[in-house]
């Protein structure tokens, strides 16, 4: 993917603050800690690129100590540069925080940028199939007939807006949030947005509303995709994660719909923690947990394990062995309970998201298939005679004594 945009530096001083200026009626910040990150389309690079996208990032910086900083953190990020150093400054942020995390004090360091060559520099490597993300900060970059350029270039193009709508006609997406949407359409409704989506020539527009969350409007589609509330601790840096997952899924092949939902989870995630936070996979995809076995009888050992590893990730999927697989390794006489009971039993408990019987002597096709995270078995198995360890970490659970199927069989016939 290739991303051109406004690239800049945020610094984050923390300290603690004590005493007052004697020279003026102004707090004293004692600085403890100073701490870099990339932002604007810095960031968005390296949010993709930590979801796993191929990124290519076309920009300006300053030929100063920000814009070697900015370079250095990319570059141990593994982001492809196509940075000018032609820019007169390098925009930076210095944001002077206090112990209790408050913001105190911004301070800005910038300077129009005037040149052109990133975007010659992009235009000149765009591919027909390429997928471009414009990132406009207003900084500078991104020039009024710059999507234009790109469009003739490519048919693929997202954009993150902050100058007039008329600069992104014809783009695949455009992702306002609800205050520049107002200042360009005014007040928000979907059958209105709709109009203004097919009057610019978008296929979607992705208008954010923080708290609110995200509206999705497209052909025949308008959803309003609300997520859960949490605590913020920040929200810089939240659209550039915005954005990245709903490129990064849709392009996967997501709908629209599950690459927004997903934006809203990652972006969620990420505002609760301090400064600008690149985001994981585990941010936005579901941590799943398979196990196996034939759960003939149901006892407190399964239970524990099965609680057990619902605990380790977020979906639990039960692997269970068919009728005709329990005759093949336990004999004729088994199971007690065919697989439709078995699965049913398994249904009921809270821990259990998903059942899947399978028909072979191992479940390695089904992990395959659903390819989980985490493989959980139980205390007479290692690590290395788990089926599917190659593909997924493995976690034991130990054995919970005197609980097995055997046992209470063994019980029961004593009884008799």
């Amino acid at each position: 993917m290739k991303i051109i945009g406004d690239v800049m530096l945020d610094v984050w001083v923390h300290g603690l603050c004590t005493k007052v200026s004697p020279e003026a009626s102004a707090l004293v910040l004692q600085e403890k800690q100073r701490n870099h990150n990339v932002g604007g389309a810095g960031n968005l690079a390296l949010n993709l690129s930590n979801l796993g996208a191929d990124t290519h990032l076309y920009g300006s910086v300053g030929n100063d100590a920000p814009g070697h900083k900015i370079q250095e953190i990319l570059l141990q990020n593994n982001i492809k540069t196509y940075l000018c150093q032609d820019a007169q400054t390098t925009t930076t942020k210095t944001r002077m925080i206090g112990p209790d995390g408050k913001h105190l004090l911004r301070l800005d360091k910038e300077e129009l940028y005037h040149g052109i060559e990133p975007v010659q520099n992009l235009l000149s490597n765009i591919q027909q199939d390429d997928v471009v993300i414009v990132s406009d900060y207003n900084k500078g970059v991104i020039k009024s007939n710059t999507v234009k350029k790109i469009l003739e270039k490519c048919d693929r193009v997202y954009v993150d807006p902050k100058q007039d709508v008329l600069n992104y006609y014809g783009a695949y997406l455009v992702k306002p949030n609800m205050s520049e949407y107002v200042k360009w359409f005014g007040q928000f409704d979907p059958k209105s947005a709709d109009v203004k989506r097919v009057h610019n020539n978008w296929k979607w527009l992705i208008v954010t509303d923080g708290a609110d969350g995200i509206h999705v409007v497209g052909d025949d589609i308008y959803q309003h995709i609300k997520g859960s509330t949490v605590e913020l601790a920040d929200v810089s840096g939240a659209g550039d994660t915005v954005l990245a997952i709903i490129v990064h899924y849709h392009e996967m092949g997501y709908s629209m719909i599950d690459a927004c939902e997903l934006a809203l989870k990652g972006a969620s995630r990420v505002v609760q923690h301090r400064g600008v936070t690149v985001v994981k996979r585990s941010d936005v995809e579901d941590t799943v947990v398979w196990t196996n076995g034939v759960f003939d009888i149901l006892h407190q050992g399964h239970l524990e394990l099965l609680k057990f590893a619902k605990g380790q990730g977020d979906r639990l999927i039960v692997g269970i062995n068919s009728d005709e697989s329990v005759k093949r390794l336990k004999g004729v006489h088994r199971p007690y309970n065919n697989a439709y009971v078995r699965e049913q039993q398994l249904r009921q408990l809270t821990w259990v998201d998903r059942e899947v019987v399978f028909e072979e002597d191992t479940p390695l096709e089904s992990i395959k298939k659903y390819t989980p995270d985490i493989i959980v078995k139980g205390g007479d198995y290692t690590v290395e005679t788990t089926v599917g360890n190659e593909l997924a970490e493995v976690v034991i659970f130990p054995t919970v004594e005197g609980f097995s199927t055997t046992n209470i069989l063994e019980k029961v016939k004593n009884a008799n």
